[in-house]
């Protein structure tokens, strides 16, 4: 085997990390997207003082407590009141700026691979078992693939 060095181990294992998560997340922001129609569909079924036998479904009020202006709000506000300052701190904002950024670039090479080993290891460190991890893995990549969210070879950055 290969002897692999610290800097090695640690992009691959962003890799496999960066693979997994998109198929999760994806699956996880559908998961969402059907809740809530589904939420939606069941408070138009609710009867106001109904219990049910089998389970708990009602509709309930709530006062709210009083939260914060966004950022946006915030500005908003200003610029009614202060019309002559608004536009100047509108044009503030609306001015870019050169930035640099530094970007940790990554990924795997074309002629190479991750290997089952990888992707095992960091599910495990995401906190599954071996088993799960074992039995796991090769549907993620399958979803991964049919998704086409991510490829072992793309180069991938992060910003520092």
């Amino acid at each position: 085997m290969t002897e692999r060095t610290d800097l090695e181990v640690t992009v691959r294992n962003m890799v496999a990390y960066d693979i997994l998560s998109k198929p999760l997340t994806s699956l996880g922001h559908k998961a969402d997207r059907r809740r809530d129609k589904l939420a939606g569909e069941a408070a138009s079924l609710v009867r106001k003082n109904k219990e049910y036998e089998r389970f708990v479904a009602y509709i309930e009020t709530r006062d709210e407590e009083e939260r914060a202006r966004t950022l946006r709000e915030g500005i908003s506000a200003f610029s009614e009141e202060y019309p002559e300052y608004g536009s100047i701190l509108e044009g503030m904002i609306q001015e870019t700026r050169a930035v640099s950024n530094k970007y940790l670039v990554f990924g795997i090479k074309e002629s190479f691979k991750l290997g089952a080993e990888d992707y095992r290891r960091v599910m495990r460190e995401l906190g599954m078992s071996a088993l799960e991890s074992d039995s796991m893995y090769p549907h993620l990549l399958d979803i991964s693939d049919r998704l086409k969210k991510a490829k072992e070879t793309e180069r991938r950055d992060i910003l520092l």
